[in-house]
């Protein structure tokens, strides 16, 4: 019965780091964007296969608040393509 004390601060932990991720932004062109630091950029990779996808960028900007912005790109496929 105490081991399931011991979870409830660490499920607890996991709830609020999910509810204070940022909102994310779609790119679109002409969109001013205020970069200091990238912290990840998230893109499928499929080296076999030419095409469009759904890629996501989470940065600092000046401030220091974390953004996310989700643009379209070619994948992988279609740089290896000689």
């Amino acid at each position: 019965m105490k081991r399931s004390y011991l979870v409830l601060p660490f499920c607890c932990a996991v709830s609020l780091a999910q509810a204070a991720e940022p909102p994310v932004q779609q790119y679109r062109y002409g969109l001013p964007l205020d970069i200091a630091r990238v912290i990840s950029i998230e893109t499928p990779y499929d080296p076999y296969v030419c095409r469009i996808v759904d890629a996501r960028m989470t940065y600092l900007d000046s401030a220091g608040e974390t953004k996310v912005v989700a643009y379209r790109k070619l994948s992988a496929g279609c740089l290896l393509k000689t």
